[in-house]
């Protein structure tokens, strides 16, 4: 049977995102601006006081699922439908439903764990000239159970390319390994995201075990920097994709290819821990973005899309970059009426 699909696992949440006008928020819970972080009891009545806020947004987010999302968007404009399957935990709530249905009415195959102690997962979004903080009360999707994974085995099998963040190390980092060895001894090609600084300091051993099994790595500037230092790095960005494409690999029949995007600076690859090859970022203006959440998601959607087309790495690249500079002009990971490329 040929295989034709994109497997994605990792935290589903409902992002609620609000542009700001300052940074009050942001400093009455004590936040690091432009930072992911996970909530404390602390940040709790955030949640509630976004919700309530005028011009509040709500939006399918985690990071595995807005990559989820882009591709699917990429794949349906270029007239590729239904290949986009996503696994996650939420649970039988408002939110939930609401989370499900998005994903239903835009021909994303939802697959979830429906956990029964705690509410769906939810991101608070602070936006504030031009920089998302991001605040995550996991919930529902830290509890994924992997005994879930394993009843649906056939989705994977079906799966041309399998992709997850570190991110899902805090929701169940043994399922994390199990797809990543899965997608290893069957030679799927696997992708695989550092995420979050926060990953890098304080799951350090789970990042690295997984990033064994990865074929395609993805970091953006901040988690480079955070690897640079954790791995004693040298030779600054470029060294760390160098040293990322060329860690430890389980599965040996491909090179790794490592991808350190740095915004509107250039994307970083290096194959197999050869030197870098540099790709342009497209400019834009200050005026011109809106909100760099889902930014580096949307990048991996558009590369994960051309890449289950079989097309280059400079192609899939370009994809990624053009995708991402869409994003990054609207309010939150959403997508425009219209995909103008080809």
């Amino acid at each position: 049977m040929e295989k034709t699909g994109i497997f994605y696992i990792g935290n589903p949440l409902l992002d609620i995102s609000c542009e700001l006008k300052d940074n009050a928020l942001v400093e009455k819970y004590g936040l690091a601006k432009g930072q992911a972080s996970l909530a404390t009891e602390k940040e709790m009545p955030l949640y509630d006081e976004l919700w309530a806020m005028e011009g509040a947004t709500k939006i399918p987010g985690g990071s595995a699922l807005n990559s989820a999302r882009s591709t699917n968007f990429m794949l349906k404009n270029l007239g590729h439908e239904g290949k986009v399957t996503y696994f996650g935990s939420i649970a039988k709530d408002e939110k939930g439903d609401t989370l499900a249905k998005d994903l239903s009415d835009n021909g994303i195959t939802g697959n979830f764990y429906i956990d029964e102690t705690a509410p769906t997962g939810t991101c608070a979004v602070l936006v504030n000239d031009q920089e998302r903080t991001l605040v995550a009360n996991l919930a529902a999707a830290c509890n994924y159970n992997i005994e879930h994974l394993r009843a649906n085995m056939d989705a994977l099998k079906n799966a041309k390319l399998i992709y997850s963040t570190s991110f899902f190390i805090t929701s169940n980092s043994e399922a994390l390994l199990e797809v990543g060895k899965y997608a290893s001894d069957n030679d799927v090609p696997f992708g695989f995201n550092l995420s979050a600084v926060f990953l890098i300091q304080f799951f350090k051993d789970t990042v690295l075990a997984a990033l064994e099994h990865a074929d395609f790595v993805f970091a953006n500037e901040d988690e480079a920097d955070a690897f640079m230092e954790s791995e004693k790095i040298e030779g600054g960005r470029a060294g760390v994709a160098k040293a990322l494409a060329g860690w430890k690999k389980s599965n040996t029949k491909r090179e790794r290819v490592a991808i350190v995007t740095q915004g509107p600076l250039p994307a970083l690859v290096s194959i197999g821990g050869k030197d870098v090859t540099e790709y342009a970022g497209i400019a834009l203006s200050k005026e011109q973005i809106v909100d760099t959440n889902g930014a580096g998601d949307s990048f991996v959607g558009g590369f994960m899309a051309q890449l289950l087309l079989d097309q280059d790495i400079a192609k899939c690249v370009d994809a990624g970059l053009w995708l991402a500079s869409k994003v990054v002009q609207r309010s939150g990971c959403t997508f425009p009426e219209a995909m103008e490329y080809k």
